[in-house]
């Protein structure tokens, strides 16, 4: 077939392409930045037309000569999301119709059962009705509702996974809002792609909803449960709390994780709802388009493939920022005059006795770690002179990888509420100059490991910044020495 997919650099749609090209499929992308694409590695094997997802006279242009669109624009960003939403429906349904397409299908998202639709949060109410603006219009429909979806990058996912991060690092009894005890079916990001693709060879008489899911219905609660099991944390006693504040709570989702406060709101008022399949949906599917290879995935087995980066669950080029595991980095640059070479000698020389070309007595790069461990540490040294060996001590840092004259990086060796990393680069960017980068990188574990970057940050800041000064300044001085020394002449 020919198919047109509008979202194509989003979450399901950077994933979706490639498996519609493998099962032989010619694929068209409408992209209101180009450039996005090109990321992607399926890039030159797709057409790319330019155009707004919202504007009708592009989508009749991108809908001629195509059998089918696939329809993935969620844009859950900021207000208004829900007009542009129904813009983008109604364009799509014009100009479907227009061009003459065969099948639509679009992907939204769970519904709560009848009785609680009054109280309906706007992001399941947007969904429910770009799925009605496209099911009035003429061209057979299949819209498929899906819970959180659980694969690395999605948005769902990735807020369960860091705030499971945090909470199972804090105390032994968690108190948690009452609504984590409301049930979701979630469904694993392969069973998606499977149905979306699926779906595109549906008979024409059909020309309605499906709830899709996967075999397990749990609560929020258990979702981050299973999570922490498969992640290997700790899992305190869940305390109910009866407290109804998406407001509060999706501030605090934006504090305490790298999900966006506009994303985190519509989400968090989701979770006032059952959202849960119905079982005549999901035998109608398998029916029609056939169960996924080896039946529908489990929550934890989904988890594991996410946790894994394997295939459509590990990352994505496109994904958004924070998605995988949280970590914060600072970097420090400096353009050198002197070679690469007087720079990396410079940094051999880390560490013992030569200390780290910081502020001496004031702030040192070892007491960055002593800050994060929450208290002094003992001193440790290498035995003899420090050696840029894999594995080998350096003070209280333990070197992780070389790449002689170009990159070192350490690992901290200290007990610490996280895993700290500091990478040191050095490139050519001419015959007698170069580029010093340094980072600095902290992978927190829990509530504790955040708090303890919040109060390493400013003299970290410090500290590496007149590193990073201070060890490009001797490499220059030293240069120029040698330049200068009469063995030279």
């Amino acid at each position: 077939m020919h198919v047109l997919v509008v979202g194509a650099t989003g979450y399901i749609g950077s994933r979706l392409v490639p498996r519609l090209l493998g099962d032989g499929h010619a694929v068209r992308v409408l992209a209101r930045t180009p450039a996005k694409v090109q990321v992607h590695a399926w890039a030159d094997a797709v057409e790319v037309l330019p155009g707004d997802a919202t504007d009708t006279a592009a989508l009749r242009a991108a809908c001629t000569g195509v059998d089918a669109v696939v329809h993935l624009v969620h844009a859950m960003d900021g207000p208004g999301y829900a007009d542009r939403d129904r813009d983008a429906a109604r364009a799509l349904a014009d100009g479907a119709a227009a061009a003459g397409v065969r099948r639509i299908v679009y992907l939204g998202g769970l519904q709560p059962d009848d009785d609680d639709t009054g109280t309906v949060s706007g992001h399941l109410s947007s969904r429910r009705e770009v799925g009605d603006i496209l099911l009035d219009g003429p061209v057979p429909v299949a819209v498929l509702r899906a819970g959180i979806v659980v694969g690395t990058g999605s948005a769902s996912f990735e807020m369960i996974r860091h705030l499971t991060d945090v909470a199972m690092g804090g105390p032994l009894v968690l108190p948690l809002p009452d609504r984590l005890w409301n049930r979701i079916q979630p469904v694993a990001v392969d069973d998606v792609l499977h149905t979306v693709a699926g779906s595109l060879e549906l008979p024409v008489e059909v020309d309605r909803a499906f709830d899709i899911g996967g075999p397990d219905v749990l609560t929020y609660r258990a979702l981050m449960s299973g999570y922490a099991a498969e992640a290997g944390l700790r899992r305190p006693l869940p305390l109910p709390v009866p407290l109804s504040a998406p407001r509060l709570t999706a501030r605090a989702v934006a504090a305490l994780t790298p999900v966006d406060r506009a994303l985190a709101r519509p989400l968090v008022e989701s979770m006032r709802h059952e959202l849960v399949c119905d079982p005549a949906d999901l035998k109608a599917l398998d029916a029609l388009v056939g169960a996924p290879p080896g039946g529908r995935t489990p929550y934890r087995t989904a988890v594991r493939r996410a946790l894994d980066g394997i295939g459509a669950a590990g990352p994505g080029p496109s994904d958004p920022p924070g998605t995988g595991p949280a970590e914060w980095a600072t970097t420090d640059a400096q353009d050198v005059d002197a070679p690469a070479h007087a720079v990396w000698s410079v940094i051999e020389t880390l560490g013992g006795e030569h200390g780290w070309y910081t502020v001496p007595g004031v702030a040192t790069v070892t007491g960055f770690l002593d800050v994060l461990a929450g208290g002094r540490l003992p001193r440790r040294h290498s035995d003899g002179p420090p050696r840029l060996l894999v594995g080998e001590p350096l003070d209280r840092w333990v070197i992780e990888s070389v790449e002689p004259g170009e990159r070192l990086v350490l690992r901290a060796a200290a007990p610490l509420p996280g895993v700290a990393r500091l990478e040191l680069r050095v490139r050519a960017t001419g015959r007698l100059t170069s580029r010093y980068e340094q980072t600095v990188r902290f992978t927190p574990r829990g509530l504790a490991g955040r708090l303890a970057w919040l109060a390493a940050y400013p003299g970290q800041r410090f500290v590496f910044a007149v590193m990073a000064q201070t060890l490009t300044g001797v490499a220059h001085t030293r240069y120029q020495r040698q330049l200068r020394s009469p063995s030279r002449r």
